[in-house]
């Protein structure tokens, strides 16, 4: 928004609540859970791996508490270029909004990339499997199809984002939800598998133990996996198409938060207890060897 009254451009107030707490939710959960669980639990082990993803939720809410008091305060859109430029000069706004944009587009390729690996995993469960052999520059077939499908959906959502916050948050609401209906499905099936497991309670207590590689392996899933927490500042950003936001932004923020580590906790849960391998190393191991295609061996078991 320019500074110039000539030029001056407001913004139409039209997200809620639910809104702006299902945009935060839909911008935390996404690679960060579905793709690296599998290495933070061959790090942690089976009680680190919940460990990492609490304290890292604890650690979210001291960062929350700042951005929900000066999103309150000043809600405008921008939120950090905003409060940066304002408080010291207009050189340090332009820094971190270029460092926050920066980082953005960093995890959005993370995220864009491993959607294209599951949805390339989802042809092949479909019986499309995908051609074996090189392709272009090196690449195999797959990871041409990986790359390609992940370049689509940053167009696609590049798109949304153009046409305007109502198609964004109808987009966000509709996505988010989707998303949660998957792990709460999976968390659901996985629940009801491991209560048919004997002894399921050992892959979490005697497997060998709770932390086998200690706090450090708590504290390197924590690092890890904190990306799966990024996100919620969004709200923030669109500060200035909320309504009320001196009471919307706060609430928003520590309710996406909350509803992220309940989930991220559940998964975790599901995820260690439910699958059935054979290959005779305990199952946060079998997870981390999978690394980043843990989440698809859960779903299959």
């Amino acid at each position: 928004m320019t500074t110039d009254k000539r030029f001056q451009v407001t913004l139409s107030r039209n997200l809620n609540l639910f809104d702006i707490t299902m945009i935060g939710v839909g911008a935390m959960i996404g690679a960060g859970i579905f793709g690296l669980t599998g290495l933070a639990a061959g790090e942690a082990g089976p009680i680190g791996l919940m460990l990492a993803f609490l304290l890292n939720g604890a650690l979210t809410s001291l960062t929350g508490l700042s951005y929900a008091e000066l999103g309150a305060a000043r809600p405008a859109a921008g939120g950090g270029y905003v409060w940066a430029k304002e408080a010291l000069a207009r050189i340090y706004g332009f820094y971190a909004g270029w460092i926050s944009w920066f980082s953005h587009a960093v995890a959005c390729s993370l995220y864009a990339v491993l959607f294209g690996t599951f949805f390339t995993e989802l042809l092949e469960i479909a019986g499309m499997p995908i051609t074996t052999g090189a392709a272009f520059w090196g690449l195999s077939v797959e990871e041409v199809w990986v790359k390609v499908v992940a370049v689509l959906a940053v167009l696609l959502f590049m798109v949304i984002n153009v046409r305007g916050s109502s198609e964004t948050g109808a987009v966000g609401n509709f996505i988010t939800g989707f998303k949660l209906l998957v792990l709460a499905a999976l968390v659901f099936f996985g629940i009801k598998a491991m209560l048919n497991l004997p002894n399921w309670a050992d892959h979490f207590l005697r497997d060998p133990s709770p932390l086998p590689h200690g706090w450090n392996g708590v504290l390197l899933a924590m690092g890890l996996t904190f990306v799966a927490f990024e996100g919620y500042e969004v709200i923030i950003q669109s500060a200035e198409e909320v309504k009320n936001p001196v009471r919307n932004i706060p609430r928003a923020i520590f309710l996406s938060i909350a509803v992220v580590v309940v989930i991220y906790l559940a998964v975790a849960f599901v995820a260690v207890g439910a699958v059935v391998q054979n290959t005779g190393v305990p199952n946060w191991q079998y997870l981390g060897e999978n690394a980043e295609r843990a989440m698809i061996e859960t779903a299959r078991n």
